[in-house]
């Protein structure tokens, strides 16, 4: 009976872009994937063709795009705003030697950054959305807090980037089914069925709900019509996964079996947008503190996420 919904609700959300600005967050569910060099990789892509880009090390206590982008950090800092040492986001904007690419960074010295409030971390998220910029562009830190999965879940483009390693697929998966519960505890925060979301998200508890399609079969079997709204919000969920450091055919098919476990249990529509090839240009760049665009601007990695931009930037 359920089927139903889920097979419907795939057609429900092809929308158009929402507007010109775009917010694309770059996460990990483990730490070392290579988000923060493609999370910068891109940003700088972005910049090379013309856009307004701003990139946000957004992964807190940890950060370290400066870094790959050869920037020195500013005086002033990420954290100098969520401490409530300065009111707007716009002051800790620092230039780059990239023309339209601007950084905000992060701090790594401050004990506790990665700990904010709701109420910072909310501060945070609307002054992300006001930014003058056509481009967004957040590396997120990599784990679970409620911090990562929500400025995963504000972006217009949530991209996943996981290794084809045993541990690394597991936390890419349990970052995917994170970001679904917290989605689904926002939206049916203060319902009747709030209790049940709650279940969802602890399913190894006692009298948890153990499965998604549980969830959805519960919350049916009192109101239909609830029951279809929160399948649209599953089917419209639509992470992005790139596998990096790939070094053979059956490392890229790993982002294929991600993507279908994922629809499979969680009946969320991952797409699979590409792979980055394994490349030792990769460490040589980030040693002299520059993209592998510059260094080594037709490498394997550098074609990869030319590539995965591409993606991006195709009309329709």
């Amino acid at each position: 009976m359920l089927s139903k919904f889920f097979h419907k609700s795939n057609n429900v959300n092809n929308q158009p872009e929402k507007s010109q600005k775009k917010i694309w967050a770059v996460a990990g569910g483990k730490g070392g994937t290579g988000k923060s060099i493609i999370a910068s990789s891109i940003a700088v892509q972005l910049a090379r063709r013309g856009k307004k880009v701003v990139v946000i090390d957004a992964d807190l206590g940890s950060g370290n795009l400066h870094t790959y982008l050869g920037v020195t950090p500013g005086i002033t800092t990420l954290a100098d705003f969520l401490k409530n040492r300065i009111q707007n986001l716009t002051e800790v904007l620092i230039s780059t030697q990239y023309e339209n690419l601007s950084l905000i960074s992060d701090s790594n010295d401050v004990l506790g950054l990665a700990n904010v409030s709701a109420q910072i971390r909310g501060k945070m998220i609307r002054q992300v959305q006001q930014l003058d910029f056509e481009y967004i562009i957040m590396d997120v830190g990599a784990g679970t807090s409620y911090t990562n999965l929500d400025f995963f879940l504000i972006s217009d483009h949530g991209l996943l980037v996981a290794t084809p390693e045993p541990a690394s697929v597991e936390n890419a998966y349990r970052f995917i089914r994170s970001c679904l519960n917290r989605k689904l505890m926002y939206k049916f925060h203060g319902t009747s069925y709030q209790s049940l979301v709650d279940k969802a998200a602890y399913p190894k508890e006692s009298g948890g709900v153990h499965s998604i399609y549980e969830l959805v079969e519960k919350v049916y079997q009192v109101d239909s019509n609830a029951a279809e709204e929160m399948v649209n919000e599953i089917m419209n969920f639509r992470p992005r996964l790139i596998m990096n450091q790939v070094r053979s055919q059956s490392d890229i098919q790993v982002g294929e079996s991600v993507r279908d476990v994922t629809r499979k249990y969680l009946g969320i529509n991952l797409s699979y947008i590409g792979y980055v090839t394994y490349d030792d240009n990769i460490k040589i760049s980030a040693k002299k503190r520059t993209p592998i665009f510059q260094e080594f601007p037709n490498s394997g990695a550098a074609v990869c996420i030319r590539n995965i931009v591409n993606r991006f930037l195709e009309p329709g």
